[in-house]
């Protein structure tokens, strides 16, 4: 008994629909209350990063909701903490704590919460699916696990490969705008605009609209010349290619 009640349990990498959905255990006595996960992993101590999408103060509470892309919960604070002055409405965050229940609300006791590029919240995603592929090779015959593993490393990789090539055409582009005059960046433009696949169409439009915190669902779908652009739209938060920073609002990662 005295050593469950010293012992410090790993905090596990999971996901907010994780925390909503798995079965919350209340234990008697000395014994830590945890979280059941989907593939019966006992979760006593939680590791998730989301966007901050609220900061709400009642008297000395201090509620904070964050989204993962997959489901939103709370932070809850009961007494004051310098973390909490720092963060702000679309900062991305690390967030190490436990489960709680209240009224039937579950929240996230939180123990550590540090801010993070939004980058890491893709990484976090791919690391996610690469360990449910795994926990799922266990239960049922699937692609092999080595093979999994590969793709999703070479998804990382490929991520990486993207930024970095962002960062080429983007000075590229740069010394091609000082040598063309105003017509010729016109005609490139409207060439390059054309030839731009759905998604690279809406982010575009997003980082053209964009001024820092932002840019309205509606007003995106306002000015896109395509005509399924809230399904595209859709595809890209599931992708992780862009993030809901504030509510009906989106960014680019």
């Amino acid at each position: 008994m005295e050593q469950n009640k010293f012992e410090r349990h790993t905090a596990v990498k999971t996901i907010i629909k994780e925390l909503l959905t798995g079965e919350y255990v209340q234990e008697k006595e000395n014994n830590p209350n945890y979280l059941l996960s989907s593939s019966k992993e006992k979760i006593h101590r939680l590791n998730v990063m989301g966007i901050i999408l609220t900061k709400e103060i009642l008297g000395s509470v201090v509620n904070i909701l964050i989204d993962d892309g997959t489901g939103q919960i709370n932070l809850r604070f009961f007494e004051e903490n310098k973390i909490i002055d720092s963060l702000n409405t679309g900062d991305a965050i690390l967030v190490i704590g436990r489960l709680r229940t209240y009224n039937q609300e579950r929240y996230i006791s939180s123990e550590i919460v540090k801010k993070i590029d939004h980058l890491w919240l893709k990484l976090r995603s791919l690391e996610l699916k690469e360990l449910i592929n795994k926990k799922e090779e266990i239960v049922v015959e699937k692609e092999p696990v080595v093979a999994i593993t590969n793709k999703v490393q070479e998804t990382k990789k490929l991520v990486v490969e993207a930024i970095t090539e962002k960062e080429i055409v983007k000075n590229k582009k740069e010394e091609i705008i000082e040598k063309e005059d105003n017509t010729e960046e016109e005609i490139s433009d409207n060439v390059k605009e054309d030839i731009l696949l759905p998604i690279e169409k809406i982010k575009k439009i997003i980082e053209e609209m964009d001024t820092g915190d932002g840019v309205l669902i509606e007003e995106i779908i306002s000015k896109s010349p395509l005509n399924d652009t809230e399904e595209v739209i859709e595809k890209m938060l599931e992708a992780g290619d862009i993030f809901q920073n504030l509510p009906g609002k989106v960014k680019v990662l």
